[in-house]
């Protein structure tokens, strides 16, 4: 599970496990966006076996609710599982407080919900409930501890993404017993609060409801030149993430105290938007191809040619497992969050099955097992540098085409690049940079 989670990611960043207690009852409480790989981003970046409490309405299945249980699973029913249904959360509780007692570890979403953006959903009661009634069971003594997660992900549903995790520091829940002790319900609400607030600084937060889409669009296109004009550390992700997280503050403050900066802002980023769909040209081929010229272009040949043998090699034991997932089979999925979930669970069965299928073959063919096994092994980290230098090719082929396409082609690439740096300098303009 592991080595596949690190397979699919481009790179995972974690901060702040030092922070996570040893020996102590623990609730982590992770932000969610991304339906089972919020899950998979914890369980892969510290080692603590945590119980998860999932939606109710995946257990419906005996055979479902079997290995979901066996994978550590316990349901929480909402009110939308029906108002008869709740009171099957009391020996859930039970059950979850009992292991806390054990010292072990649990984990629940505060939102109970995935929302597949930057912005989340209301916090729920569960977590303050839990929590709360745990520690007041044993007299607050338990040493209870909550630990806020952010995940932030550099992109939903795309392979080969960047992923940070941060862990924040511990809320030690015997700190609310004389306020529970005095006012129980007002506590649970005050916790819930204080998961909310420390869980902010942890993620990308676009609070705003009018404008999320050309926020996320701001962001993505002035994130990487912001961040170039900002130091905050030396990681790369990092320094991305805490680039583009200031840089969405700065667009909410602009709202709030100059609302008409921000509307000429968002107008010319709507204006932008249409004009790359009217000319049927993506954002990336503008960003990479206004930059082309044939010193550059030739040079990256060469590295495409020398690297050509992994694309090869990576192509023929990778495509077919890489592309069913994503095209036969995905074309079921109705949910968009639950798209790379879907790719990774399936990925799971169908690239195995395919690598010892390819690697009998070759065994048959080559009649050599020690060469089977080496190739075996190889294919899944091979297939990984391919994917990487297929991105690569890609932007060549992008450049090429400039130089070599059509002059309407390369009028429109540069006036949309044109635009496009306007558009960045204007964004970074008002945000006072």
């Amino acid at each position: 599970m592991r080595l596949g989670f690190w397979l699919t990611q481009k790179k995972v960043v974690v901060t702040g496990r030092h922070s996570i207690p040893k020996g102590k009852p623990i609730i982590f409480a992770p932000n969610h966006q991304n339906a089972l790989m919020d899950p998979l981003a914890l369980v892969c970046t510290n080692m603590h076996q945590s119980v998860w409490l999932a939606r109710a309405d995946i257990f419906k299945s005996k055979t479902v609710s079997s290995i979901l249980k066996y994978l550590k699973l316990l349901p929480v029913y909402r009110i939308r599982d029906g108002k008869d249904n709740l009171s099957n959360n009391e020996e859930i509780f039970a059950q979850v407080i009992q292991l806390l007692e054990n010292k072990q570890t649990v984990a629940l979403f505060p939102e109970a919900a995935h929302s597949g953006k930057r912005q989340m959903l209301p916090h729920k009661k569960a977590i303050p409930r839990i929590a709360l009634e745990a520690e007041a069971k044993n007299n607050f003594k338990l040493d209870l501890q909550i630990i806020p997660v952010g995940i932030t992900y550099s992109h939903y549903w795309k392979f080969n993404r960047s992923l940070v995790v941060h862990y924040g520091k511990p809320i030690e829940i015997s700190q609310f017993r004389e306020e529970y002790l005095e006012n129980p319900q007002k506590t649970m609400l005050d916790l819930r609060d204080e998961i909310h607030s420390k869980l902010i600084p942890l993620i990308i937060q676009i609070e705003s409801k009018t404008h999320y889409p050309e926020y996320e669009k701001i962001m993505q296109l002035a994130g990487k030149v912001y961040s170039k004009r900002r130091f905050f550390c030396k990681n790369s992700s990092l320094q991305l993430f805490y680039a583009e997280k200031e840089l969405i503050c700065k667009l909410e403050q602009l709202e709030d105290l100059q609302p008409e900066d921000l509307s000429s802002l968002i107008a010319a980023t709507r204006q932008y938007s249409s004009d790359v769909e009217k000319a049927d040209i993506s954002d990336k081929q503008i960003e990479n191809a206004g930059k082309a010229n044939w010193s550059k272009v030739l040079l990256s040949l060469t590295a495409a040619i020398l690297t050509l043998p992994i694309i090869i090699f990576g192509f023929i034991f990778n495509a077919i497992p890489f592309i069913i997932p994503r095209t036969i089979l995905g074309r079921k999925v109705k949910d968009k969050t639950f798209l790379s979930s879907f790719d990774f669970v399936t990925g799971l069965i169908v690239f195995p099955v395919y690598y010892l299928i390819a690697a009998y073959i070759l065994f048959i063919w080559t009649d050599s097992l020690q060469i089977s096994i080496i190739t075996f092994i190889a294919m899944p980290f091979i297939g990984k540098m391919a994917y990487q230098l297929l991105v690569f090719y890609r932007v060549i082929l992008l450049k090429i085409g400039y130089l070599t396409g059509r002059k309407s082609y390369r009028n429109a690439i540069k006036r949309l690049s044109k635009q496009r740096n306007e558009l960045i300098a204007l964004i970074l303009e008002k945000v006072n940079f």
